[in-house]
């Protein structure tokens, strides 16, 4: 089935890391946002303005942890070739330099697995506890995973960014200490909102303007909570039922729920590699070493 591939490719991405397709194709649940509540406070701020306040916060995040958990169900509801995934990542983030230090915690139809991944810009750790061994990959393929790593994980500015392309239809609401940003629909804004997504979540290598001439919006529901004193981003839940030509002729149904949350703004400890992964065989210079040798 094409659809398990696209998921299987995803997985090496999204923060999923590649060695996901190495496990899965051969934790800690992130807090959920909360529906927005009709009955909490309105207030006289935009959604568009609090938004623009989380995002100018989110900039100077310069280290933070997160959580991100994503269920995804691709194929008709009741097929046995239905693919069931689940994953949840927990992990910190440092902007500059970036790195990356994750546990990923997957199920792909009852296939579980485990993996740490840790990128930086000089190489890109995996650790497999399955094999008690650390592998390190070249540079470029660090720099290739850091281009396709989930906005709502690396990049939360450009997360909230998106969220703002679905004005005019957002609401907000105070709910205690917090501000709480909702969308409910499927207008002209749902299309690309949701091609951006899935660029990710599926790893469409397509650009989001042929992702989205490809894709039908039956749902999609976002909420994103913002700390009502300081403006960090705090956690989001996006809802999204949807149908996309994955094959010529062919529309694959997918549900998936993609939430998360973000922790110790500034405050997080430093990302260190361990001695073992920085010992871990080169692949660029065992590659090197045999072109010597030949």
């Amino acid at each position: 089935m094409k659809g398990r591939s696209a998921v299987c490719r995803a997985l090496g991405y999204i923060g999923l890391a590649g060695v996901l397709v190495v496990t899965a194709c051969s934790s800690k649940q992130a807090q959920p946002a909360p529906a927005l509540e009709k009955s909490a406070a309105p207030l006289q701020s935009s959604a568009d303005e609090w938004l623009a306040r989380a995002e100018a916060a989110a900039k100077k995040m310069t280290r933070y942890s997160f959580e991100l958990r994503m269920d995804q169900h691709l194929g008709p509801d009741g097929d046995k070739a239905r693919t069931n995934v689940l994953v949840d990542m927990t992990g910190r983030v440092e902007r500059e330099p970036f790195r990356l230090d994750q546990t990923i915690d997957s199920d792909i139809d009852g296939e579980k697995s485990k993996l740490r991944t840790i990128l930086t810009p000089e190489a890109y750790y995996m650790y497999l506890p399955e094999y008690e061994e650390w592998s390190k990959l070249s540079k470029q393929v660090s720099a290739e995973n850091r281009a396709t790593l989930s906005e709502f994980q690396a990049d939360p500015e450009r997360a909230i960014e998106r969220i703002r392309g679905l004005a005019p239809n957002l609401e907000a609401r105070r709910n205690g200490a917090e501000i709480v940003v909702g969308y409910e629909g499927t207008g002209p804004a749902a299309k690309p909102f949701v091609a951006g997504m899935l660029r990710s979540t599926l790893g469409l290598t397509e650009s989001e303007g042929e992702i989205a001439a490809k894709l039908e919006v039956e749902k999609l529901s976002v909420v994103y909570r913002i700390d009502a004193e300081r403006d960090w981003p705090l956690a989001y839940r996006i809802e999204t039922k949807l149908a996309i030509e994955l094959e010529p002729g062919q529309k694959s149904p997918i549900v998936q729920t993609v939430s998360g949350s973000y922790g110790k703004p500034n405050a997080t400890s430093p990302i260190a590699v361990p001695d073992e992964a920085l010992r871990a065989p080169d692949p660029d210079e065992l590659g090197e070493q045999l072109e010597l040798n030949e």
